[in-house]
């Protein structure tokens, strides 16, 4: 966990240093996630988390230097997990997340433009729940797990496309992949708010996740 502390702090300052140009401001945005809650209520049964709320705010900072750009993002979510079987449980879960990224754009058109981005995620979550083995002999076995402050440190790289709706319009589609680590694992956890889902049998102090992202952002500046 030492080593990757001092690797997260080495991609911090290392994304920091690559925006000092930030001293002279250009546009910015102020947008909101649009579509990370839908499926968890369209697709309770089937999707991994189900009955989510997740509200993602974001801030978009052009930099001085012609197609840069920072980006930053917070998020809270706050919902259960499927239940899969016996063995592995539905999970109630509660998190509060923060992303920042230094992005690089490529014009497509006057209405498209390619961009991708990279930076830092931190995520707190905790997590609460019951299980139950069946005991054909002895009758089944119940128990209640939770755990709380559990944090996870990480870093995200991602592509997509924004399209200008209007002059002060802006939709963002987002290709995302977030990696991380967990301070502590005493329990395995299938969704991490901010870093997603992470598929069963992967080491689970380790997460990894790919994701979509589809946000609206408006012109404030």
């Amino acid at each position: 966990m030492k080593r990757f502390s001092i690797l997260m702090i080495f991609v911090s300052v290392s994304f920091v240093s690559q925006a000092q140009d930030t001293l002279v401001k250009r546009s910015s945005y102020m947008g909101l996630d649009v579509i990370n809650s839908v499926p968890s209520f369209i697709f309770s049964n089937k999707y991994y988390i189900r009955n989510t709320f997740i509200a993602e705010p974001y801030y978009l900072l052009d930099l001085k230097k012609p197609g840069r750009r920072l980006y930053f993002g917070a998020g809270f979510a706050s919902g259960d997990t499927r239940q899969y079987n016996d063995f592995n449980p539905s999970q109630a879960f509660k998190g509060t997340y923060l992303r920042a990224a230094y992005e690089v754009r490529r014009m497509r058109s006057t209405r498209r433009i390619l961009y991708a981005g990279y930076g830092p995620v931190i995520s707190i979550a905790g997590y609460k729940g019951s299980y139950r083995f069946k005991g054909p002999t002895f009758g089944d076995y119940e128990g209640r797990f939770k755990e709380t402050n559990n944090v996870a440190l990480g870093f995200e790289g991602y592509f997509g496309f924004d399209f200008n709706l209007a002059s002060n319009w802006l939709l963002r589609l987002t290709f995302r992949n977030v990696m991380g680590r967990r301070t502590k694992a005493d329990t395995y956890v299938q969704y991490f708010p901010g870093f997603g889902y992470t598929p069963e049998g992967f080491n689970n102090r380790f997460l990894y996740s790919g994701g979509l992202s589809l946000q609206i952002h408006y012109k404030i500046r």
